[in-house]
């Protein structure tokens, strides 16, 4: 890493060198400044040449410089990648460019780009999510929401959703599978309804004959009162 770097500033501090050599060859104009000296580097480096340099400082040559080149590079491209990766997390949470952000986003060609590139990471996200006792609570609170429930119960009115549900019990009919268990779940609830009625059934004649026996009982209880009543009258007679 440190040998392509150390090239680059050979080469950087040759050619400002030479630049100031000749200037001061041809006239004889006081010694130039830190400044100036800065502006002259970076017009070399935005010639040709100098990037042809610059590359050939990074990239390195055959053998053993090439491989140290490459190292090099591959270090300087990994520093690189968290400079970046800072900096775009500091524009990202920065509120000067939040508005910026938001009308970028809202183009629906950079949109699709932009979930096309982070599409199998939002899907292994969201697998993980899924997996989150908190994530799992969050969902279920927002389908409990009024707001969440109104808006389903508009989109089951709707005439496109109810077709499409058709269409979909219609395909899922078509499967004997799907008929079976659909069959035999229909029999366990006519066996459920049926049940209660025949057990409710049973008490309700129990005390119907109850209250028979009772009525009996008082008719009788009725009649040996009559006959006492008659015995009395006729001794008393």
């Amino acid at each position: 890493m440190k040998w392509p770097l150390f090239r680059l500033c050979i080469i950087v501090f040759v050619a400002a060198l030479t630049l100031t050599a000749c200037g001061q060859e041809q006239s004889a104009s006081p010694q130039l400044g830190y400044k100036e000296i800065k502006s002259m580097v970076v017009d070399i480096l935005k010639t040709d040449e100098g990037k042809k340099a610059v590359e050939d400082a990074l990239g390195g040559g055959s053998g053993s410089s090439g491989s140290t080149g490459s190292m090099g590079m591959r270090m300087m491209t990994a520093q690189s990648g968290e400079e970046i990766r800072m900096a775009v997390k500091d524009t990202l949470v920065s509120e000067e460019y939040k508005k910026e952000i938001e009308k970028i986003m809202t183009d629906p060609k950079f949109a699709g780009d932009f979930a096309k590139a982070i599409n199998s990471q939002s899907k292994q996200l969201h697998m993980q999510l899924i997996k989150d006792p908190t994530y799992q609570k969050a969902i279920q609170d927002m389908l409990k929401s009024p707001d969440v429930m109104k808006s389903f119960l508009e989109l089951t009115n709707t005439p496109d959703y109810r077709k499409q549900s058709m269409t979909v019990m219609q395909e899922a009919m078509q499967n004997p599978l799907f008929r079976m268990e659909v069959l035999e779940l229909l029999k366990s609830v006519v066996k459920d309804e049926l049940q209660p009625k025949v057990e409710k059934k049973q008490p309700q004649e129990g005390q119907k004959q109850g209250q028979g026996g009772g009525e009996g009982g008082g008719e009788g209880e009725g009649g040996g009162e009559g006959g006492g009543q008659g015995e009395e009258g006729g001794s008393g007679s």
